[in-house]
């Protein structure tokens, strides 16, 4: 009788335990599943959030590397600006930057942190901010709300070797004017056209080098015929406002145009450590500086000639990002004087052609390799451009000029069309 009790209890007690053992197991698949299924519709945010912070983590990890532009100029300064009581001294020129930036370094040295964080961590906050950018300018030109097409343009854009190493290692500040003229676009394409040149204007207020995309917008204006070219000078005027302060300071009123001409005197090469057409040809600065301006004149109105002939559809997304990067390069391929970070908005906007249409990936890895090699020859005393690169450069430039102008409309498509969240 009690062992049959007892035997009655075991199996009670066997029985409770496979229940509870299943019951938790029942639990732990729920708790599993509704994580699993939160992943799957937040992927996009959870991409967002983790390149976020690896991002931030390897700008950590090389924070403490200088740069020879930085000793050599961006310390000095820094120190001579805050000598002079940081806001006061914009009423007289340090350094040869654009007057906007000056306005910013002397607003950092009231930060009590190391004048090298101070300038890296400027430039990536810019990082972020262009990333964003490239990625609403993706999605409104595919017209997808897809977080996932966001989160994978943004992901490519901190991550391409140049923005790392412009921003995180160099302490360079060309994220910043890039971020307007990528915003400047974004606003061309929606049609806000006061918008798009006040931000063009910003752009051009931190960096000369703004020029470069202004004969697409000549080419825009022209095929388009849907505003007005006075719109131009909103620009002029917010590149005037922008350096208003140092005006206010006390300096001449023509301080910020006289900037730009001492920059366009700076350099007496036809290159600077750049694949510049002009390797092919020679170095004599004197003779051939008129020579490749004319060239790139004449290169850039035998295009706008030619788009006009054929009534290019600047509306169609890829049209307007293939033939927005192609004048770009198109400078700074034949100008004189071209740097080796000059193309850092050449390499921001294939990327984004890229993921508009896969054809444009060959360029897209040869200029990047290109950046690549350039860089490392400044930071990290690399091999200094060679005549094969200025080649391959030269070609990969033709096989772009060949993909926008002549390729028939049919042979590749844009992709995919986006699943749309929300």
């Amino acid at each position: 009788m009690l062992e049959n009790i007892q035997m009655e209890q075991m199996c009670f007690v066997m029985h409770f335990g496979r229940m509870v053992k299943n019951r938790n197991r029942s639990e732990m698949q729920k708790i599993e599943k509704k994580i699993i299924n939160f992943i799957e519709k937040n992927i996009g945010w959870i991409c967002i959030g983790a390149v976020t912070l690896i991002r931030l983590m390897i700008c950590f990890y090389v924070r403490r590397y200088e740069s020879g532009d930085f000793n050599a100029d961006l310390l000095p300064w820094f120190v001579e600006i805050k000598a002079d009581g940081g806001i006061r001294a914009l009423e007289h020129q340090v350094g040869n930057y654009n007057i906007p930036y000056q306005i910013l370094i002397a607003l950092l040295t009231y930060l009590p942190f190391k004048e090298l964080y101070l300038y890296k961590g400027l430039s990536i906050i810019f990082d972020y901010l262009i990333a964003a950018g490239c990625g609403i300018l993706v999605c409104t030109l595919k017209k997808s709300r897809s977080v996932e097409l966001f989160a994978g343009v943004y992901t490519g854009v901190l991550f391409i070797p140049t923005t790392i190493l412009d921003s995180a290692v160099w302490a360079q500040c060309d994220s910043i004017y890039c971020f307007f003229i990528v915003m400047s676009l974004w606003c061309l394409y929606r049609e806000k056209w006061s918008a798009s040149f006040l931000l063009l204007g910003a752009a051009f207020a931190f960096k000369l080098q703004t020029i470069f995309i202004f004969p697409f917008l000549v080419a825009y204006y022209l095929l388009r015929k849907k505003f007005t070219i006075l719109y131009f000078i909103e620009s002029f005027g917010m590149w005037y406002l922008m350096c208003l302060p140092a005006v206010i300071m006390g300096r001449h009123w023509l301080d910020p145009i006289k900037v730009y001409f001492q920059q366009t005197e700076a350099h007496g090469y036809m290159w600077l450590n750049f694949p510049s057409f002009w390797i092919l040809i020679g170095d004599d600065y004197d003779m051939l500086k008129k020579a490749a301006i004319f060239t790139t004149i004449a290169v850039l109105g035998a295009a706008v000639c030619y788009m006009l002939y054929i009534k290019m559809d600047l509306q169609s997304p890829t049209k307007f990002l293939s033939a927005a990067v192609w004048m770009a390069w198109s400078c700074i391929l034949f100008l004189p004087a071209m740097h080796e970070r000059y193309s850092y908005l050449i390499d921001i906007l294939l990327l984004l052609l890229v993921f508009m249409d896969k054809q444009y990936t060959l360029i897209f890895v040869i200029e990047i390799i290109s950046s690549i090699l350039r860089y490392k020859y400044y930071l990290f005393n690399g091999a200094e451009v060679s005549e094969w690169q200025a080649v391959v450069y030269l070609a990969a430039w033709i096989l772009l000029t060949w993909q926008v102008f002549a390729k028939k409309k049919g042979q590749s498509s844009i992709g995919i069309a986006e699943k749309s969240v929300g």
